[in-house]
């Protein structure tokens, strides 16, 4: 396989990065051109050390500005970030100026778009507030039906709950000590909901395997997920491995929504929003678990981690009250 230049979209963060630097480390196979809002940064020089290309870009820089950061690519790796801004207006605008720049790109031979399903078309109209799924989700429309030589190149990716928001928002994914010392986790799921799980760091891991397989996943929808796994599950695995007697609280949408406000200071509306994308799978079951998405857990070759093996990798931060 000739060597391919990948840009990637968001390569100073988590998820971004976990994918330049999977293909750094394969330069024989792999240029990455790394962009980046601010190359000064020291995520940013941590991955020029490794070999990156770094490029000034910023996504409400609109389509030209994307189109002169394509130039030249075979790949892009694409996302958007909802909670940057909060406004659905400005993820659309963003996705849809980073389509459009692609599809001019007559280099390109992949789009990797990161996204979310549809929340309203997956409950069966139950779930209309889901505000940061829609606009992915919108997105993905946009490309399939304004841009369908572009969509024959595209490979979708959506992303489920990360094992990492233990590390990055323990507040809201670890439990609690009480005065009794027992642990606590409150969430609106009962104990037996299911949901998607994956560690982010696994995301490179991903896209190489999807690069590699050539055109079997061009035009595909991959649910990203290790394992299927209740919040409870995980708070009964983090009690066996601390040794620290646990307890699983459930409650119901609208508390937890209170919760949500007053204690991590979201809004009314993406309190709202946040809940009910917990509450999709409470109601209507593992909805990645879905014939029509490539099971990523199911991709030859591609090893993910599991829960227990993130726990072996990562020191939670768990003493807390």
């Amino acid at each position: 396989m000739a060597r391919q230049t990948v840009v990637v979209i968001g390569a100073t963060g988590s998820q971004g990065g976990a994918v330049a630097k999977e293909l750094l480390g394969h330069p024989d196979s792999y240029h990455v051109r790394a962009l980046t809002r601010d190359p000064s940064k020291p995520t940013a020089k941590a991955l020029a050390d490794l070999g990156a290309e770094l490029y000034t870009a910023d996504l409400d820089g609109g389509r030209e500005m994307l189109a002169s950061a394509f130039s030249g690519a075979d790949v892009v790796y694409a996302l958007t970030d909802f909670w940057q801004t909060q406004s659905t207006d400005v993820e659309i605008a963003q996705g849809k100026a980073i389509a459009d720049a692609a599809a001019q790109t007559s280099t390109l031979k992949r789009l990797v778009w990161s996204a979310l399903p549809d929340p309203v078309k997956l409950s069966g109209g139950q779930f209309l507030n889901v505000h940061h799924w829609k606009g992915k989700s919108l997105v993905t429309e946009y490309i399939q039906t304004e841009q369908p030589a572009l969509w024959a190149k595209t490979t979708t990716i959506l992303f489920p709950n990360y094992f990492e928001n233990c590390l990055t928002t323990p507040d809201r994914y670890l439990p609690v000590k009480d005065i009794s010392g027992t642990y606590t986790l409150t969430f609106p799921h009962s104990p037996q909901t299911v949901m998607p799980n994956v560690a982010i760091a696994d995301t490179g891991k991903l896209v190489r395997a999807i690069l590699e397989a050539g055109s079997r996943y061009l035009e595909k929808t991959v649910a990203f997920y290790c394992e299927g796994l209740s919040e409870a599950e995980k708070l009964a695995i983090i009690g066996k491995r601390y040794n620290v007697p646990t307890q699983y609280r459930q409650v119901s949408s609208s508390q937890f929504q209170k919760i949500l406000q007053s204690r991590d200071g979201f809004s009314e509306e993406i309190a709202l929003d946040f809940a009910e994308q917990l509450m999709i799978f409470e109601k209507c079951g593992n909805v990645y678990a879905n014939g029509e998405f490539v099971q990523a857990n199911q991709i030859p070759g591609l090893k993910l981690q599991t829960w227990t093996e993130f726990l072996d990798k990562n020191q939670l931060p768990l003493v807390r009250e």
